[in-house]
């Protein structure tokens, strides 16, 4: 029988009722039964064959072993890497709110081939606290000074040499050489610790994505060295808060997680910290000796 599109108003065959699909312009129409004839029910659509694994992959689960992986999110560039665009300043301010407020996202995302410019980041963010914490020094230490050098007249030559060298590090030009080269000396030390943790992360077989990321986790972290601004407690907060930082971030950039991450970050500051409590256990006793033998001798 031949059926008419309300449509097109083209005319087609067709050899029942009900739901039709014109063949000409692809609309969809009901023609209508004849009263008295008996409805036919429209077969059920095909179902969709069963899905079916890839080779090689688990089965079993919900979810598991089907269908391909979901692909890896796509690498962004830092807003300060991008500061083209957003402006130095901006780029900077977003780039350091990122890293100390939202290291796992930002570090899962941040691409790693572009080291520079987290080194970058990096040393401004150095060179302004060194900055501000050797100010504050220097305005806090004058008092500190004059008490050294009463104490330094009283006490034997070999501990006042001690007691000079603090005070030295105390003096204008000392405060001044440390301001200016807080720059050149973070540039070296990114270097050197993202070297030492790289090699540590080998070991521990958490290095698959290469140097290049462990740079730009240890430059990015090192933007929290901005806290050495914070007068009093600016040295603690930045150490603590930056070890945290780099521990989640260089987890998330090389995809090793944060066990293996902690485990090459903190093996060398125990190393340290036993090194420095064997110099602080012979050198602070001749010290205090040395101002108790002082103060014997002014009584």
């Amino acid at each position: 029988m031949l059926a008419r599109c309300a449509r097109c108003q083209g005319t087609f065959s067709t050899d029942r009722y009900g739901r039709q699909t014109c063949p000409h312009c692809g609309a969809e129409l009901i023609l209508p039964a004849p009263p008295g004839t008996p409805e036919v029910e429209e077969p059920p659509p095909a179902a969709a064959p069963p899905q079916q694994p890839l080779p090689g992959a688990p089965s079993g689960g919900f979810g598991v072993g089907w269908g391909a992986p979901p692909p890896p999110p796509p690498e962004l560039p830092s807003p300060f890497a991008d500061r083209a665009c957003a402006g130095f300043f901006a780029g900077f301010l977003q780039t350091w709110k990122l890293v100390a407020t939202q290291p796992e996202p930002f570090f899962s995302r941040v691409r790693k081939d572009q080291p520079w410019s987290a080194i970058l980041f990096g040393v401004v963010a150095s060179t302004v606290g060194n900055a501000a914490a050797s100010l504050y020094a220097w305005l806090t230490g004058q008092q500190a000074i004059l008490a050294i050098q009463q104490l330094v007249e009283k006490m034997p030559e070999d501990q006042a040499r001690i007691a000079r060298l603090y005070e030295q590090a105390l003096s204008g030009p000392a405060v001044l050489a440390q301001a200016l080269a807080a720059p050149l000396v973070t540039f070296v030390l990114i270097y050197v610790v993202s070297a030492v943790v790289h090699l540590l992360l080998v070991l521990f077989r958490g290095a698959g994505r290469g140097f290049e990321a462990t740079l730009t986790a240890v430059a990015h972290a090192s933007g929290l060295l901005l806290l050495l601004a914070v007068p009093g407690c600016g040295g603690l907060l930045a150490g603590v808060w930056g070890l945290v930082t780099l521990v989640i971030g260089l987890g998330a950039i090389q995809r090793c997680g944060t066990g293996k991450a902690a485990a090459a970050v903190l093996a060398p500051l125990a190393l340290a910290c036993v090194c420095c409590c064997g110099v602080l256990g012979l050198s602070v006793p001749a010290f205090l000796q040395g101002a108790k033998s002082a103060g014997t001798t002014t009584l």
